[in-house]
């Protein structure tokens, strides 16, 4: 899609007023940098993402902006309080450059989800629900749910923040660093994009130095409400938290099948917090099986692998700056199959509720580092 310089202009402010249904999740570098020895100490979910607790809103506005009121429509209205709400809006103006091709401009809503949990004692219902982003045009006619979408929708049972919970609905299991960033590896190449949350029925235990999650679920029933493969299976996911929580190391293990595969994968998460030089650490490292079933084209069985390592200087409040390096191999005996990603994030968050995040990589598919394909992206993100 090539715009000019007005139209550009244009969609970015549609963008900012009007964005489409992209992905919220946590902020994985938070962790620790703030304080913080787990997600759920500023997130409604077990993980992270989506809504945030009182605190969670106490914080982003002293710690992470350090100005202005963190507070659902900054205060100036508060809900019941058996009702939680908010909402993430994020809009997107940006250039890519692939291999041989010119320039092109990119301006795009990404997010405009709006966020609902109402408390019954230890019983929760949260719903996610939002426009449906496209970054490309879409089809003729469009129907109301290419414009709509629910990514999340469940119910959770959970006594008290220390207690076992359960939660049974659409959700992702919980799987991995769950950055923010939908394109990374470790989401993008594992069955956590957009729209590819399944039906799952999950609980676990999150305590202050360690936390277990498991999960089972089913390929997402509606095809119009979901993107990529609908698969079934399980997860497991074990964190132990060390040195004073400013280090963690996990395992996961994970078990998909669908229609045409099945894809067993073990991996592992390291995150470190160094209070020095203020730098968060944050490593995930898969080996995937994928095998064929007749109706894929054989049984061939292939091993693949995701990597991903990021580093990022804590300025708070008001800046983060880092690196990351990713890798994908769908095929580790094919070295030309590789896709590598070097790419650099500035984030500002100059009050609250209110972030700017300029991410700029370059990806290199079959080993070719000299002619890469370029990304730039600056987004606009604001949330109630």
């Amino acid at each position: 899609m090539r715009l000019s310089a007005v139209s550009v202009a244009a969609a970015l402010v549609v963008a900012i007023l009007a964005a489409g249904a992209g992905t919220a999740a946590a902020y994985p570098q938070f962790q620790f940098s703030t304080d913080n020895e787990r997600c759920g100490n500023c997130h409604l979910a077990p993980m992270g993402g989506g809504l945030l607790n009182d605190y969670g809103r106490s914080e982003a506005a002293d710690t992470i902006s350090g100005r202005g009121d963190g507070a659902f429509l900054h205060g100036a209205w508060a809900p019941p309080g058996w009702l939680l709400l908010g909402a993430d809006l994020r809009g997107v103006l940006g250039a890519k450059q692939l291999d041989g091709q010119d320039p092109e401009l990119l301006a795009f809503p990404m997010q405009a989800d709006l966020y609902a949990q109402v408390n019954a004692g230890p019983l929760r219902l949260a719903v996610t629900a939002g426009l449906r982003g496209a970054a490309r045009e879409r089809s003729p006619g469009p129907t109301p749910t290419q414009w709509l979408a629910s990514r999340e929708h469940y119910l959770m049972y959970q006594k008290d923040d220390d207690a076992p919970y359960v939660r049974l609905g659409r959700f992702y299991p919980v799987f991995g660093i769950r950055t923010q960033d939908h394109t990374a590896y470790p989401r993008r190449h594992l069955g956590f994009y957009l729209l590819e949350e399944p039906y799952a029925l999950g609980g676990g235990v999150v305590r202050a130095t360690w936390e277990a999650h498991a999960s089972a679920f089913v390929g997402n029933p509606v095809p119009f409400t979901g993107a990529g493969p609908r698969a079934s299976g399980a997860a497991a996911y074990y964190e132990k938290r060390l040195a004073g929580n400013t280090r963690a190391l996990a395992g996961q293990a994970r078990f998909a099948t669908t229609d045409v595969d099945r894809r067993y994968t073990v991996g592992a998460v390291g995150k470190q917090w160094l209070p020095g030089p203020r730098l968060m650490l944050l490593g995930e490292l898969d080996l995937q099986l994928q095998s064929f079933t007749a109706e894929g084209g054989g049984a061939d069985a292939r091993l693949q692998m995701v990597g991903h390592a990021s580093v990022t200087r804590m300025m708070l409040p008001g800046w983060m700056i880092g690196a990351a390096f990713q890798r994908w191999a769908p095929d580790l005996t094919l070295r030309g199959s590789t896709r590598n990603a070097l790419e650099v994030n500035a984030q500002a968050f100059p009050w609250a509720h209110v972030e700017l995040h300029l991410l700029l990589r370059a990806e290199a598919t079959g080993g070719d580092t000299f002619e890469p394909n370029l990304l730039s992206l600056l987004q606009l993100h604001y949330y109630l």
